[in-house]
């Protein structure tokens, strides 16, 4: 048995359903009613891709401030759960993760699935309401808001 079909049975006996990979070797995964989680596996076969598109992002300034936002939530603390992207054929903000065969287990990959839609979806409402992201970044004393975590 590969490391996928493995780890897609083991998530399969956690979560009750018939998990198979398709025929370009992924697996989608609808959560929610508007987050899918595609999982596939990386080249080197040592590791589970997680991906998730979120929402388009027009061209403007709107674009601009989600992928600043996206900056300042990808350097946050750790675990992130997955990491803000975008997508420049689709247009669209996305998010992937890679998570080590090594110690995987159908439970910690369901329960890493639940925190990573959640992350989407938090963004995805965000995006739908206009709000460049989860957590309005605001400036403090006056300043603008810091850029990668470094203070100007």
């Amino acid at each position: 048995m590969t490391p996928f079909l493995d780890i897609l049975y083991q998530l399969s006996h956690e979560t009750g359903l018939q998990l198979y990979p398709d025929n370009h070797h992924a697996c989608k995964l609808v959560v929610g009613e508007h987050i899918t989680v595609q999982l596939e596996m990386d080249i080197s076969q040592e590791h589970l891709l997680l991906g998730s598109v979120i929402y388009e992002i027009p061209l403007g300034s709107f674009r601009e401030n989600v992928l600043k936002h996206a900056l300042v939530a990808n350097s946050g603390d750790y675990p992130l759960y997955g990491y803000l992207c975008y997508i420049q054929k689709l247009n669209a903000l996305a998010l992937y993760d890679a998570l080590s065969l090594k110690n995987l287990t159908g439970i910690s990959l369901s329960n890493h699935i639940i925190l990573f839609a959640q992350k989407a979806e938090l963004w995805r409402e965000a995006l739908s309401s206009n709000r460049p992201g989860p957590n309005t970044l605001k400036p403090q004393g006056g300043k603008p808001p810091p850029f990668l975590g470094i203070k100007l």
